[in-house]
């Protein structure tokens, strides 16, 4: 079972999304980031094992947009999948991360139901095995 990585620099939000994704039912394991840089060191030691990647956009250090951009340029790592789950939520910001990274999966806007999160992940989940 694929492992998830959740980014935020906030550890109550990382906490929330966890606590989320457990009450929709996903028993995968979370590994956690508190921001772009600190996530880029767990994804190069754990990416065959990340199923998808949840992803804050307002980090120090490296933000959401840096880490997508940077992810999509290294070929080891390129096609592990992303969700942004961030409060950015307008036209240009998206349509700025899309470009970013061409094989964005899914952009979730806070504040968010449960059931947004859960469809956003679920189809990528059972991709990954």
């Amino acid at each position: 079972m694929k492992k998830i990585l959740v980014v935020d620099d906030s550890s109550v939000q990382r906490k929330m999304i966890i606590q989320i994704i457990r009450k929709a039912g996903f028993q995968n394991e979370t590994l956690e980031a508190g921001d772009g840089l600190e996530a880029i060191g767990v994804l190069g030691e754990n990416f065959q094992d990340i199923g998808v990647v949840l992803c804050d956009w307002n980090m120090p250090n490296m933000n959401g947009l840096e880490f997508v951009e940077g992810v999509a340029q290294v070929p080891a790592v390129a096609a592990v999948p992303i969700v942004m789950v961030t409060t950015e939520g307008t036209a240009d910001k998206i349509a700025l991360v899309k470009a970013a990274n061409p094989n964005l999966q899914g952009y979730v806007v806070k504040p968010f139901t449960p059931e947004q999160l859960k469809a956003s992940i679920d189809v990528i989940l059972q991709r990954a095995g």
